[in-house]
């Protein structure tokens, strides 16, 4: 069931509704070497059953995050500050919002479809991505985004992660999990390309739930980082300037059970481990993995970490914004021991913007 919500009424939406924590104002790098587990904070906490999947940070230090449950949702969170989170738009005829990436200053596109989370299945063909324009966004005169839906993606399997191919060309990158490969769209023309497939590092496993091969995707220095989920890599894949691959992708880490991740300013790895709770960080090219924070026995610090994006401010841009979506096993059980949360996490060092 989708509900429409009008800027003015999220303005009057009461503190009961949500949860939160106060994050500190001014976060202080942690020392080297890194005592573990890394301190969690948590930024805020949606109420239990909300499923947050991915994260962009806008270059005022606002936080987007995607849902997938209840609804098709993205909001606007202050990490700052305990303002409640701010409806920015609802999907409606979707079921899931995913992948969330920055193209030109304050415009992102934002890949959504349809999925069961009791079933783990996904509709194929279901997939769009829409504009998110948030230059003209500001909930004090409820003054909207503007949203403009760019392509459908009929002979997808499943969209999810999301990546800037080219800002000057208006390219970007989307992976499909569902059937191992990466789909090229140009958000200014709507020309759709499956521009990567047939690699088996990108593939998913036959049989698994979800079907899930690459996941997340990043772009450094021309080459395309990813995580296979069914066979818990982490990956590498050199590419052409016009995104399709230069050669063969190679396994830098396996044992990685990842989703999505965000890359340092030095091109190291910070990979949400979904199904194990946990977030660790991968070192390239060696593929050691160290893990941060969370267990899988820990079903409250860091329950099912699905994304991670550093801050972009003086205040916080040594810091990793984590999203989890309160743990995979209650969205079939119905029972959760918390809700989908953004937390932080200090490193004291900064991240990568391409």
């Amino acid at each position: 069931m989708h509900l429409s919500h009008s800027l003015g009424l999220l303005l009057t939406l009461s503190y009961s509704t949500f949860t939160h924590a106060l994050p500190s104002l001014s976060p202080k790098p942690v020392s080297s070497p890194h005592p573990l587990p890394l301190p969690v904070h948590v930024v805020h906490e949606f109420a239990k059953g909300t499923f947050v999947e991915n994260i962009a940070v806008r270059r005022n230090g606002q936080v987007l995050v995607t849902l997938v449950a209840p609804r098709p949702d993205l909001y606007q969170v202050d990490p700052l500050s305990t303002y409640p989170p701010i409806l920015i738009h609802t999907f409606a005829g979707y079921t899931g919002a995913f992948g969330i990436v920055e193209v030109d200053p304050d415009v992102f596109y934002v890949v959504v479809g349809n999925v069961s989370l009791e079933t783990l299945v996904f509709t194929p063909g279901a997939s769009s991505v829409f504009e998110v324009d948030v230059r003209p966004f500001n909930p004090r005169k409820k003054t909207p985004a503007v949203i403009t839906k760019v392509a459908d993606f009929a002979a997808s399997t499943f969209l999810n992660g999301a990546t800037l191919l080219s800002r000057e060309r208006g390219e970007i990158l989307i992976a499909d999990s569902g059937a191992g490969a990466v789909w090229k769209l140009n958000v200014r023309t709507g020309a759709t390309t499956k521009i990567i497939a047939d690699d088996p590092l990108l593939e998913p496993k036959l049989g698994s739930k979800p079907t899930a091969g690459v996941n997340g995707i990043h772009i450094r220095d021309r080459v395309l980082y990813f995580t296979n989920s069914n066979f818990a890599t982490f990956n590498q894949m050199p590419l052409n300037a016009d995104g399709s691959a230069a050669g063969p992708a190679t396994t830098i880490a396996s044992e990685v059970a990842g989703d999505d991740f965000a890359l340092d300013a030095k091109g190291q790895a910070y990979v949400a481990l979904n199904g194990e709770n946990e977030v660790a960080k991968v070192e390239v090219p060696s593929g050691k993995v160290t893990v941060l924070a969370g267990s899988p026995q820990d079903q409250v610090t860091i329950a099912g970490p699905a994304s991670a994006a550093f801050g972009r401010t003086v205040l916080d841009k040594k810091s990793l914004y984590i999203v989890s979506n309160g743990g995979l096993q209650g969205y079939t059980t119905g029972n959760f021991t918390v809700g989908g949360r953004v937390s932080r996490i200090d490193l004291g060092l900064s991240g990568y913007y391409g």
